[in-house]
């Protein structure tokens, strides 16, 4: 929620969805830095939700837990988002469902007037090709998309703001952080922006090659080959 324009504070992070809940890291590192805010958390599979509750800790009480796909939840709900954190990521693929200009409409429709969305998306060392398609996918709902780079990883997470940002309101914002944890990610994040390249790929409810993309993506990793085969 950084890439807000300033000032944006830690104590303006109220409510936030996860779709993608999984065993429960993300609410977990949310409410050890945030407290305890609202917290929706959508998971399709009760398995995963009880390794979590057992296993992991997943017992916050802030967190709500709610067993459905995620944009089912969103139809369902009238409720709206500081932050909404898409990560269904299951390696090396997103559901394809999850990355459509449909879908991210939906999302919009359910974010504050400062809302962000934030989505884990994969890439290959010299291949950015599905990052820069969910950026021009997402640019069509969204005022402003940026990238980090998650270091030493095959992710990367886009970030879209509702209202028009920019790298520079990051700064600002960071710089007003007392919190050393929250100073730490945003220095490493601010560190690695990444600018898109330009992509005439949208994702739309009627065509989403997700899945093709991510296997072109994986095989030319796989045999050696570099840069991002538009050559």
């Amino acid at each position: 929620p950084y890439f807000n324009p300033p000032p944006y504070h830690p104590e303006d992070l109220k409510r936030v969805l996860v779709i993608g809940l999984a065993a429960g890291t993300t609410p977990t590192q949310l409410t050890e830095i945030y407290g305890p805010i609202s917290i929706d958390g959508v998971e399709i599979d009760p398995a995963i939700v009880e390794v979590g509750r057992r296993y992991f800790g997943m017992t916050m009480p802030n967190l709500n837990v709610h067993i459905a796909d995620g944009r089912t939840f969103l139809l369902q709900t009238q409720t709206v988002y500081d932050l909404v954190v898409v990560d269904a990521y299951r390696l090396p693929y997103i559901p394809w469902h999850l990355t459509t200009v449909e879908f991210f409409k939906d999302v919009r429709s359910h974010l504050t007037d400062d809302g962000v969305v934030a989505i884990n998306v994969g890439h290959t060392p010299s291949d950015w090709r599905l990052v820069d398609a969910m950026v021009a996918t997402m640019s069509c709902v969204y005022d402003s998309v940026h990238i980090v780079a998650v270091p030493n990883t095959f992710n990367a997470i886009v970030i879209a703001t509702a209202q028009p940002s920019t790298p520079d309101d990051f700064t600002v914002n960071l710089s007003g952080l007392t919190d050393p944890r929250l100073q730490a990610v945003g220095t490493q994040a601010l560190s690695h922006l990444r600018e898109p390249k330009p992509s005439d790929t949208i994702f739309t409810d009627d065509r989403a090659p997700v899945e093709q993309l991510t296997d072109v993506l994986a095989l030319r990793y796989l045999l050696g080959f570099s840069g991002d085969g538009t050559n």
